[in-house]
């Protein structure tokens, strides 16, 4: 058995320095050292380029180059994603492509032509078909995405095959398997033994286990849970590869349509037809009033003379404010901060108001109204209770979700 361990690392572009300083403490730092100290040891990450350059801002240099020293000892394989980890599936293509591209880009201006990345990773494994198609275009020759995908439900894929999807060119599809990435989430193995004690007979078949968490649960969230990571590379139980590597690990391939969806939606929100509920689910107003925002930023924004003056900080603004926490942060479900959601809300209004003396005032007026109704509406539903019912209201549904991670410390 092989086990892919996919890891994902990220902070928002509205987090605060000390946060980056405390997860890098905790965590990026602790992730390096034992991957070093493990010859064996093989991850594949993902690093959105907007924590790549945080980490720059703040002299943070040594993680990013001891990332780069693991790449090229062959201990990391890097993914491609978006840079500001925006929901891909709910912008247009033309703003998917530049948060992909301004990514590679600036990964590659850090990491050097070690930065090359053969696989791509949603924001969030929000996925859709045209979604697919487009990474499938722009030359990456697979995609990871949840189990959920395969047919709405957990516990359908094989974990002795690899699929492809015809739609996409036949680009390879991987599901990460969502129980065991909880279990790892939700601290159920802090160690290698109830790891291997859970894999049970999967261990000695020729079978692959593909997880997939974010990277912050090593440290930072689980504090100590790095010595699940040191003890299975000691003892090579199971064996460890990129998931680049299963292609040919296991060469017997089947081909999926994978459904629209991400790594947070249940079946039930799948069987409803709802696959991105934690950042557009129908009927909830917030979630409304904040992509009106987001809507009103683009066409203003992308509209303008690229000859207005600071036009390019306006681009830049928008950039930031596509990211996915302000409205992950609004849902309820069961996340909830009144300051994710009114400080995207504001990069958003910021860059717009860059453009101002080239706007129409009705135009600027809108964008205003459009801010208060955002900011409003969340200090509403704070100061009512009414986020926290929504709250209750979701972890009744969904007893799965056994406590709140803080998601790299953006409430803290």
């Amino acid at each position: 058995m092989y086990w892919a361990n996919f890891l994902h690392i990220y902070q928002p572009p509205t987090q605060t320095e000390h946060i980056v300083r405390k997860v890098t403490s905790e965590c990026y730092r602790t992730l390096v050292r034992v991957i070093g100290e493990s010859p064996r040891a093989k991850i594949t990450l993902n690093i959105n380029a907007v924590l790549t350059e945080q980490l720059a801002r703040y002299g943070l240099e040594d993680v990013i180059a001891g990332l780069k020293k693991l790449a090229e000892r062959g201990q990391i394989e890097f993914t491609a994603s978006a840079i500001y980890h925006p929901i891909l599936p709910l912008i247009p293509r033309d703003e998917a492509v530049r948060q992909i591209e301004l990514n590679t880009r600036a990964n590659r201006r850090y990491f050097g032509d070690v930065y090359d990345p053969k696989g791509f990773f949603p924001p969030e494994m929000c996925y859709s078909t045209d979604l697919a198609r487009l990474v499938h275009e722009m030359g990456f020759r697979w995609i990871i995405v949840d189990e959920i995908a395969f047919n709405g439900r957990i516990g359908s894929v094989r974990d002795d095959a690899v699929y492809t999807i015809k739609e996409a060119g036949d680009l390879v599809v991987f599901f990460k398997e969502r129980p065991f990435s909880a279990g790892i989430t939700y601290g159920q193995y802090p160690e290698s033994g109830p790891l291997i004690k859970a894999l049970g007979d999967r261990l000695p078949r020729n079978s692959y286990l593909l997880t997939g968490t974010d990277g912050e649960v090593y440290g930072h969230h689980r504090p100590g849970q790095e010595r699940l990571l040191q003890e299975v590379w000691a003892l090579e139980q199971p064996r460890t590869c990129f998931v680049s590597d299963l292609m040919d690990l296991y060469p017997e391939r089947e081909q999926n349509q994978p459904l629209a969806s991400s790594w947070s939606t249940w079946e039930d929100e799948m069987a409803q037809g709802i696959p991105y509920p934690q950042w557009d689910y129908p009927g909830h107003e917030l979630h409304a009033l904040q992509w009106r925002l987001t809507r009103l930023a683009m066409d203003l924004v992308v509209s303008a003379s690229k000859q207005t003056p600071d036009y390019e900080k306006a681009r830049h603004l928008l950039d930031e404010g596509l990211h996915s926490c302000q409205y992950w942060w609004a849902s309820c479900r069961p996340w909830w901060d009144t300051g994710m959601v009114e400080g995207g809300a504001r990069k958003l209004f910021d860059a717009i108001a860059v453009l101002e003396p080239a706007l129409p005032p009705e135009r600027f007026k809108e964008a205003s109204a459009a801010l208060n109704s955002v900011v409003d509406m969340a200090r509403r539903w704070q100061d009512s209770g009414g986020a926290r019912k929504r709250k209750e209201e979701y972890l009744r549904e969904h007893g799965e979700v056994t406590s709140e991670l803080t998601f790299g410390g953006s409430s803290q």
